[in-house]
């Protein structure tokens, strides 16, 4: 399951994963009653990974909920997988801004349906915050986060054991899941900052498949007369020394976060040229977008203070500097994402 946050300059695709209701094909999963089943004792560790190769490869589709604040959304969301295509999603809002997303090994479609657009282009480098396999990378995650087995709930009546992820710092946010063991199936997922819960996320209904129904994997909305915008990288040949290899470096960083890719990209919106920079610990995930500001864009010389603009587990944080704007989003404390823009300085080729 990847359900990746999609960015791009001032276009963001937050989805939501969780669990509820799950149902075999013709076949429902046995709701539990007053008391849990004697399931197998597994580590939180083997779990973890049980799960990120069941959410990756299992065809399902369900209704997801997600819920931030006082705020909840919901969406239908198809799941595909085979050794060739490899994985494939369909994801459908049912409330709120209507929106419509189709992403594979090729890229991404999002569908706007009132704005009448289409953005299409890559699928991200990393994934975003609700990638299960991300939860796989026990070994690395350990070193920054405690992972511990707990007590068995219930989701939708189906019993499910919880596993959390508890950070040792205050540069990331704190996770915990709901399993169902036998099927390893995620049934819900909880991002907290301490004590305090960011989001919920889970399924209302889960439909295990056997077999796909390739007709899912179509875009539903009528686009005819629909604009398309091109989310893509300039070619080879633009990207000179002036603009991509001659930008900006971090120079300090949270424990635990290195630079996991780095490119150039091209706004959909103003088709300026921006640097976009992926920071991550493993589990949590942060972009930071670098551009050039004409003057128009310059509200005053010299720094800007970085601007946290926080909305529930994403953060958003700007910087002005030296004729550039700084841009982190993602799913990370402000203190790390602050410690990020910080520390970003331009490289020695950049300044000569």
């Amino acid at each position: 399951m990847r359900l990746n946050s999609l960015f791009s300059l001032g276009f963001a695709v937050l989805l939501a994963l969780g669990s509820g209701l799950v149902r075999a094909e013709n076949e429902a999963f046995s709701p539990m009653p007053n008391q849990v089943i004697d399931a197998p004792d597994e580590d939180a560790e083997r779990l973890l990974k049980r799960m990120a190769t069941a959410m990756q490869t299992t065809n399902y589709e369900g209704l997801l909920l997600h819920m931030r604040g006082g705020e909840a959304r919901s969406m239908r969301v198809f799941h595909r997988y085979d050794a060739d295509l490899g994985e494939r999603e369909h994801l459908l809002s049912l409330d709120g801004k209507p929106f419509e997303v189709i992403q594979d090994s090729k890229g991404c479609a999002c569908v706007w349906p009132q704005a009448r657009y289409i953005v299409k282009g890559q699928t991200p480098a990393f994934n975003g915050r609700l990638s299960s396999e991300r939860f796989a990378e026990t070994r690395s995650l350990s070193a920054f986060y405690n992972i511990t087995r707990q007590d068995y709930a219930r989701v939708g009546g189906i019993a499910c054991r919880l596993v959390k992820l508890e950070p040792k710092d205050a540069y990331r946010f704190g996770y915990r899941l709901c399993i169902h063991e036998s099927s390893a199936m995620l049934l819900n997922l909880e991002v907290f900052d301490g004590e305090r819960r960011l989001e919920l996320s889970q399924f209302a209904q889960l439909r295990v498949q056997k077999t796909e129904d390739a007709d899912d994997m179509r875009i539903f909305t009528n686009i005819e007369g629909f604009r398309v915008v091109e989310d893509k990288r300039p070619a080879a040949s633009e990207q000179t020394q002036a603009s991509f290899q001659t930008s900006w470096v971090a120079t300090q960083l949270p424990p635990g976060y290195r630079l996991r890719s780095a490119d150039l990209r091209s706004s959909p919106h103003t088709q300026k040229l921006l640097e976009q920079l992926i920071f991550s610990d493993g589990l949590g995930s942060v972009s930071v977008f670098i551009e050039r500001l004409d003057g128009a864009g310059l509200a005053a010389v010299g720094d800007t203070p970085a601007k946290p603009q926080p909305k529930g587990v994403m953060q958003r944080i700007v910087r002005d500097v030296d004729g550039y704007r700084l841009t982190a989003v993602g799913d990370a404390p402000e203190a790390a994402m602050r410690m990020m823009l910080d520390g970003m300085q331009p490289s020695l080729r950049a300044k000569e």
